[in-house]
Order: structure tokens, then sequence, then C-alpha cells
């Protein structure tokens, strides 16, 4: 079973057959090549008789198929047997998930016990041995023949330890993952295993409402934000009827049609991820609004998503992909080299294997980009792209991790808590390079793509009529939520009118602050449009003409002050 192997899958091997381990930890780059690593790793222990079953271990079912036709190519009959199920006896081995293994490890421990094994644990950094996955590979696997653990992201966003992996203490009871051998990204970059990439970030203004009717205005990007604007705008940036999303599709269409012409990469495609199903809906029809070309839809939850995606990476005429989480670790599109990180998951994890999709590199000449909103974290990194990092624990950390990778498993709705966005637009902003960018250092290397003057320009040109469309679709939407809102404001008048003349008063059936609150902002926001001013001017006049605390504090006499002068007004 021959096996062309790169020069550090050469050394790795070299490295890994003169230590001749139990177990072996592999970190490298997303896109450099692991899983052909680990085959040629099977590959020699099977020739010299150490070895005759492979079991592999992985996330998702899409990357079972993926690794069966990987080994396929390398002469293992590698099988997807459910739990449920024999291992044939003809079969070289299986692959299965990490749930699988968590759901039957006895099962799984007897097909280990039962042959010299190996068993590759793919992304083994899911494998946290305080939870379920990592408990199940433990109890199942602890007493193979050989393991052989490999990522592209060697560390988590918690304190669990990854299952058969070493730590070192490196003081003060701080614990750090010890690779067995790692080749970084700078290392790939260097040999052109990986593309460089340019990070594209997109500031602009941000409109949102919070949960009390007020309206909200942030720039991404102002070093002066509070984490909370920050989010908020962040947000309003990504919803699917804004002018952020829209415009930064219509870079990203314009990037993809610049490798696919020039023949750097003639088949190059797009990879948008999206918070939930919904979303992802959304994002899909704002492409075909803007490009003029249809993109696929891919969700995880759905039964033909691993055919939606073979299709995508195969058929050269897929141009454009919308996934939910289904795409952001392990799985091979050659061709994807522009990616929009339409997300607010942003754990280094979850940005490293994002990223990671677009940069395997079939050349020296091809490029990765990679467009972002400007928002302090996801630039911060970017600018650590070349960074390696090892899985530490017990560190001083900042910021709540555990809470932001459970953001990242299930981002809130965009309803969720009271917010609302308003509008958004975008310009071009911060460009960050990896190393290995423009030979002249310069800020941009898309081509055409100089200045932010000079961007804007080539898409007012080539984009105007689709973008005009997009933002006619998103004024008709914008049109029909507000038509939805003036009813429901007629009717709430109507019934306090009704109120009024059967003699009761309209403050006695308000008793809830919350509500009253709700009421002073629903009545300003019709007092700020009658009289054509801005909600802040509106909210202004209404504070110096009921003088005292701010809507948000105010105690309920004063609310019902600033409604009946709201009213009268």
């Amino acid at each position: 079973m021959p096996v062309r192997l790169r020069a550090w899958q050469r050394e790795a091997l070299d490295r890994y057959i003169a230590a001749d381990p139990t177990d072996w930890l592999e970190c490298a780059t997303p896109g450099a090549g692991k899983t052909t690593f680990t085959l040629a790793v099977a590959a020699h222990l099977w020739q010299d008789h150490i070895i005759n079953r492979v079991i592999v271990v992985c996330p998702t079912d899409h990357l079972r198929s993926q690794w069966i036709e990987a080994a396929k190519a390398l002469g293992f009959d590698l099988r997807d047997t459910p739990n449920s199920e024999r291992l044939p006896p003809d079969a070289d081995g299986c692959v299965v998930s990490y749930a699988q293994v968590a759901q039957k490890p006895g099962l799984h421990a007897a097909r280990a016990e039962n042959a010299r094994t190996l068993v590759i644990f793919d992304e083994i950094h899911h494998a946290g041995d305080q939870m379920s996955w990592g408990s199940g590979v433990i109890d199942a696997f602890s007493h193979a023949n050989r393991r052989l653990g490999v990522t592209g992201t060697p560390f988590r966003s918690d304190d669990a330890r990854i299952a058969h992996v070493r730590y070192e203490d490196i003081g003060e009871g701080v614990l750090e993952s010890v690779a067995d051998h790692s080749y970084g990204y700078a290392e790939a970059l260097r040999d052109g295993v990986v593309r460089p990439v340019t990070f594209a970030s997109y500031s602009g203004r941000s409109t949102w409402n919070d949960g009390l009717g007020e309206e909200h205005t942030a720039i991404l990007g102002d070093s002066e934000l509070t984490r909370s604007s920050e989010e908020m705008a962040w947000r309003t940036a990504l919803d699917s009827d804004g002018e952020w999303i829209a415009h930064v599709m219509a870079s990203a269409w314009a990037q993809v049609n610049r490798l696919r012409d020039s023949g750097q990469i003639p088949h190059a495609k797009v990879l948008i991820p999206a918070s939930n199903q919904q979303t992802a809906k959304e994002y899909a029809e704002v492409w075909a609004q803007v490009t003029g070309n249809q993109a696929s839809v891919i969700l995880s939850e759905d039964a033909a998503s691993a055919r939606k995606l073979a299709n995508y990476r195969d058929d050269p005429d897929e141009i454009c992909a919308v996934c939910v989480r289904l795409i952001t670790e392990g799985v091979d599109v050659p061709d994807a080299a522009v990616l929009i990180y339409s997300t607010t998951a942003s754990t280094p994890l979850f940005f490293a294997q994002m990223v990671g999709r677009v940069v395997r590199a079939r050349n020296r000449r091809e490029r990765a980009t990679v467009f972002l909103p400007a928002v302090s974290k996801l630039l911060a990194l970017a600018a650590e792209m070349e960074e390696q990092r090892d899985h530490v624990i017990g560190a001083p950390v900042e910021g709540d991790l555990l809470e932001e990778a459970a953001r990242e498993r299930n981002e809130p709705a965009a309803e969720g808590q009271g917010w609302q966005a308003v509008a958004s637009d975008a310009i071009l902003g911060e460009v960050i390079e990896t190393a290995g960018g423009a030979p002249d250092g310069g800020l941009f290397a898309l081509d055409g793509l100089i200045t932010p003057a000079q961007e804007r320009a080539l898409l007012a040109r080539d984009e105007q009529a689709r973008a005009e469309k997009a933002r006619k679709v998103a004024s008709a939407r914008r049109a029909r939520r507000a038509s939805q809102e003036a009813i429901i404001r007629q009717q709430r008048r109507d019934d306090l009118v009704a109120l009024q003349r059967s003699g009761g008063s309209v403050y006695d059936e308000i008793t809830d602050p919350h509500e009253m609150r709700r009421e002073v902002s629903s009545a300003l926001r019709d007092f700020a449009r009658d009289h054509r001013l801005t909600p802040q001017a509106a909210w202004g006049q209404l504070y110096r003409e009921i003088p005292g605390q701010k809507n948000d504090a105010a105690p309920m006499d004063l609310l019902q002050r600033r409604l009946m002068w709201l009213q009268r007004h």
C-alpha cells in the first residue's frame, strides 16, 4: 500500500517509527494532510504485522464517509458498521463516531481487544475526559495495542483533559498538552501546503432596538464600545435584512469570480456559515438577490446533507454553500477559498476550524480570503493565525470561555432578549495578512481591491444593480414590519380610547413597571415620527419636559407622567 507523503508527513512518520509508541499525538494545521499521515502510520504497522485492525473515531457521520473513501484509496477496507451489527469478518476495521463509542463503550472495547488494533482519534480535542465522549473512548480503547490522536486545533475551551493525551505541569499547577509532533500553520505556509490568508474586516454602522424599544447605534470596530454594545452591533451586522451582509456578499462574489477568471483557482467556491436554519435560508436568499447565483443550503439536520455537500464539493458550477454546524472541521472542499465569517461563534477553536476550511492549497499561487466583521475578538484571532497553541488547563483566562463554548454550540435566535435589528451598512476596514502575503507587504492583496475607496468604486460599478435589488427587498420587509406594528399601535390606541370613554383610567390598567416602560417607549416612537425627530432627539425632549431618571430606571409615577405628556403631544 504505497503512500505518497509530503516532507512533514515523512518526518513525522520517521519519528513515529523510531519512537514505536503506544500513544502518539499529532498536531497539524487544518488542511495539512492529517488523514494521509495517519493512514501511512496504519500501513506501516500493518505491513510489519504489528496490527491487523484499524478503528477510526471521528466527530460526525459525514467524516465517517470521508475516512472510508480515503482509506479505500490506500487499500484499507473500513466499514461504517453501526452499534447494532457485528463487524464483518472480512473488513480491515471500521469508522465510528465519538457518539457511537459513548453509547456502547463495552462493544467497542471488544472490537479493539479481539484483534491487534490501531485506534485513530480524528479531531481528538473533542474527547474531553470529563465528558461522555472522552469517558467513552477511555473505557473503550485503554487496552488497544496502539492509539494515534490527530487534531488541527489541540486545545479546548474548557478545563477538561483530552483523553489519551499527555500533559506536563508548566508551573503553578498549570498543565499543558504535549504533542509528539507538530506541524503548524506557519510551517505549512512556508512549505506551500496551505494558502496564505487575507482577512478583510468590514466595519459599518449598526442600529438596533433593545428590549425596552430604545434605539441604539454603534460603529463596528469602535474601540470605545462596551462588550455588550459590540455584541449587539455584531449581531445587527449579521442580520439578513441589513446592508452589511449584502455588501460583504457582493465583495465575496467579486473575489470568487476574480479567482475563477484569473485561473488562480478555476473552480473557487465560497462558504457562508449561519447560526441556525432560518438564518441559513435567509442568507441564501440574499446571496441570490445580490449575485444572481443560487447557493446550496446544507444543514446538519437534513437527511440529504451528505449528498448536497458532495455535490457542492465536486460540481464546478456550484459556487456557494450556506451551512449550519456541518462544515466547521474535517470536511475537505479543496476549491473552497473564500469565507464570509457570518456567525457570532468566536472561540479560538471554532475560529481556527472555520478558517481551516479555506486554507488547503494545491499550488503556491493560491490565496484564501476571509471576510469578517470588525469585531475585536475576531481581529485578535486573525492576527494570531500563525501562533501554535496547546491545550492549557488551569491558566488564567480572559472572559468566560465556558460561556462562549456554550454559545458556539447553541447561538441565540435573532429575536432573543428583546433585540431587533433596524439597519446596518458596511465599509472595508482593517486588512490582516498572514506571512507569505502580498510581495510588497501591502495593505490588500486582492487583485483590484487596493484601497477602501477603490473597493467601494468596484462594487458600485459591478454590483450596483444587484445591491439595489437587495436594498429594495430589505426595504419591503421593513415596510411590512412597520405596517404590522402600525396596526398593533392603532389597536392599542382604540382600546385606550374605549377605556377612557367608559370612565376608566388608562394608567389604572398598567401595574407592571416593565409594561409601563414599554408603553412609554412605544408612545415616544409615535411622538418622534409625528414630529419628525430622531429617537435620540425625542428622548432628549421628553427628559427635558419631564425630568428625572431615565426610562429604564424611572419609578412608576414618573413613567405615568411621561406617558401622559406623550399622549397629549
